[in-house]
């Protein structure tokens, strides 16, 4: 047994159970009990002993593997038609899969498995009770405060209605493997299957399931912090052996397919524990070691506003990501205006069409921002003709009859111009900018932090996101080992910090800004527009030679700083991203041909070009060679391809991928991003950090 092992015994033997943990650890040995007669076996296991007993704190149960388990502990999954264990699990794996709206193979021989959730409870919610025995229920009021409301959710909720419960065991109910008959319950506002009562609509799969969760700081912070002399926007770090966060989960956001259609829709739903008609937040205690840095506020919202000041480009790239994640807030999840998440991205096309069009035919420098709820439909209206398919709708979207994007700006005119009257105001924009900086810090410091230990380890994110709302002079930001407990990586890098006369946190966050991907992006379509008549094509292919020095050329044009990149990579991708552009002489010359109207197009708009402003232009634009033109107007025209928007996918192989965040740079998966269910990219944004960070 381990010291901490022993410890945790020996605190729970220093006061009496609690009914709940005495009838648990009876279940627990119950369970255990049953397995040994099932597999035949007559010794008892420590770890599946200490796995199912309630009264051994984690992190201290010991998993059945002896692998370190991963933050937030185990819990027990239970078959709830036989009562039969099935396995000791990741708590917050097995929420990500199971709770309402998850359908995952698993167990036994690969069978399909659903949380034993029940449909009987309130309009879109889903009764949670019956799904879970309880460790411990606290009011939500008593972990976050006496607070008027849930400033962490993207939901509303009154926090004296929310309990938030920790599960110790997890019921799932097997389902048929070959036909589970999915519905949506429209009555109840449920995803289901089978037969429930009600009218139901038959879906063709599975939802594609994102649960909507978020991570609250139990333990306090200490003021005292290790200062850093060497950087204007960190004023110190601080490491802690111990440290709590709680993350709950509090509604599942579904996409529904229905079954012979080909329009999809989303649903939302909560948790109730009809047990006690509580609204149920669902909770896993994670427990770790931390590693945490103050970013000062004030001098950190003054090198914002000279960035923004000095980069009228960056800034207006700025609004427009503030027009994302505004639309994700306010029309998808206050209004509930758009049916399903896949219209968050053509809705903001749409508004990129008419940015353009004021801009570049208006004159009008502020783009969409100054129009009203009326004008901006009628400019839609025009983007989006009947008689023929141009304009936007060379992207494959519906004319003006049949659009589905115009109905809704039509039917929401003055929530969509209370957006756009947000993005111009400058004092907001800023608070936007600042949060999307301590955002991104937050990531860049996982990436820096790996790389001071060549740990390879992800290490799970946390950032206060209410030091706005809460007025706080600092902003915190923090990484955490995965495992629970730690396993000593945290304190690696603070170990090493503290070698340190100057650790070079500035120049460590801003590196993580600089996204390989979206330079060799940029120096491809740099490479290309030097030879509008297609000739890269023969260099590319009898003269590699040649080729390369014009490529290492382009890159040192574009690279001020050669350690801020590794060059050799930037050439590999700018080699790879050409090699599929000149797969015929014909695309070569109409790739060429485009990346050097592309240079004309960020000109006119002040900002990076998307694929439906190369479309915009590009429909009233004189193509002088005819071939080139052929080419255009294959890709352009309505001949069978209109379902794949085929002008659309070649016009995106030919802009900057990456305009805020990606895989390669900032972006990291979902489920440790405290944004990651909808709006990571939007509030994500790698130029700014690089340019706030680096002090220009």
């Amino acid at each position: 047994m381990t010291d901490d092992a022993r410890r945790s015994v020996e605190d729970s033997s220093d006061r009496e159970l609690t009914l709940d943990e005495r009838v648990g650890r009876l279940q627990g040995i119950k369970q255990h009990l049953q397995v040994l007669d099932r597999t035949g076996f007559d010794f008892l296991s420590l770890p599946n002993i200490y796995g199912l007993d309630p009264a051994v704190r984690s992190p201290f149960a010991i998993p059945e593997t002896f692998i370190s388990e991963e933050v937030g502990g185990s819990i027990t999954i239970l078959d709830s038609e036989e009562g039969e264990s099935l396995a000791q699990e990741n708590i917050n794996q097995m929420l990500q899969n199971f709770l309402p709206g998850g359908y995952k193979r698993r167990w036994g021989s690969f069978y399909l498995w659903r949380g034993a959730w029940h449909h009987d409870t309130e309009f879109g919610h889903a009764d949670v009770g019956p799904m879970f025995e309880w460790s411990d229920s606290t009011p939500l009021t008593e972990i976050l405060g006496p607070v008027e409301d849930v400033a962490y959710t993207e939901l509303e909720f009154d926090p004296d209605d929310v309990t938030v419960y920790t599960p110790r065991a997890m019921n799932v109910e097997r389902l048929s493997n070959d036909d589970p008959d999915y519905v949506w319950v429209v009555d109840k506002g449920i995803v289901w299957t089978g037969s429930p009562p009600g009218t139901t609509r038959a879906l063709s799969s599975d939802p594609t399931t994102n649960y909507l969760w978020f991570k609250h700081a139990v333990d306090d912070f200490e003021e005292s912090t290790t200062p850093v002399t060497d950087s204007k926007l960190v004023s110190g770090y601080r490491f802690y052996d111990d440290h709590r966060f709680m993350r709950c989960y509090y509604a599942s956001l579904l996409t529904l397919y229905p079954r012979k259609s080909t329009r999809v829709e989303s649903g939302i739903m909560r948790y109730q524990e009809e047990g006690d008609g509580r609204t149920a937040f669902i909770g896993s205690k994670e427990r770790s070691q931390l590693l945490t840095f103050e970013l000062e506020r004030p001098t950190l919202r003054d090198a914002i506003e000279d960035v923004l000041e000095s980069d009228q480009h960056l800034r207006r790239d700025l609004q427009f990501a503030f027009l994302h994640a505004l639309v994700w807030e306010e029309l998808f999840f206050q209004e509930e205006a758009l049916d399903h998440t896949y219209q968050v991205r053509p809705l903001v096309e749409h508004l990129l069409g008419v940015d353009f069009w004021q801009r570049v035919d208006q004159g009008n420098d502020d783009g969409v921002f100054p129009l009203s709820g009326s004008k901006l439909v009628r400019a839609v209206e025009r983007l989006l003709p009947s008689e023929t398919s141009t304009r936007l709708r060379l992207l494959g979207h519906d004319s003006a009859e049949n659009s589905a994007i115009l109905e809704i700006l039509n039917s929401h005119t003055e929530e969509v111009a209370r957006i756009l009257a947000l993005c111009r105001n400058d004092d907001l924009l800023l608070d936007f900018a600042e949060d999307a900086v301590v955002h991104s810090a937050e990531h860049a410091l996982s990436g820096w932090a790996n790389k001071l230990t060549g740990s390879g380890t992800a290490f799970e994110l946390w950032y206060d996101v209410n030091f706005q709302a809460n007025e706080a002079d600092s902003a915190r930001i923090a990484v955490y080992d995965p495992i629970q407990g730690g396993a000593g990586i945290a304190k690696e890098v603070s170990r090493r910090l503290d070698e340190r006369t100057e650790i070079g946190v500035d120049s460590g966050l801003a590196e993580q800004g600089r996204c390989h991907s979206a330079m060799a992006d940029r120096a491809t379509i740099d490479l290309l527009g030097q030879y509008p008549d297609g000739s890269l094509y023969d260099v590319h292919r009898n003269n590699r030679p040649q080729f390369r020095e014009l490529v290492e050329g382009t890159i040192n044009g574009l690279v001020s700083d050669p350690d801020a990149y590794s060059v050799e990579d930037l050439h590999s991708h700018v080699d790879q991203r050409v090699q599929l552009l000149f797969e015929t002489r014909e695309l070569a010359r109409f790739y060429s041909y485009i990346a050097a109207e592309y240079s004309a197009v960020e000109s006119e708009l002040g900002r990076t070009p998307r694929p439906p402003d190369l479309a915009l232009h590009l429909d009233r634009h004189v193509f002088r060679d005819p071939s080139i033109r052929a080419t255009y107007e294959r890709f352009a025209s309505d001949s069978g391809r209109r379902d794949i928007a085929e002008l659309g996918e070649r016009l995106e192989e030919l802009t900057v991928q990456c305009v805020t965040a990606c895989p390669d740079c900032l972006k990291t998966d979902g489920d440790v991003c405290v944004r990651g269910a909808s709006q990571q990219e939007a509030t994500l944004n790698r130029r700014l950090l690089t340019e706030v960070f680096s002090g220009r």
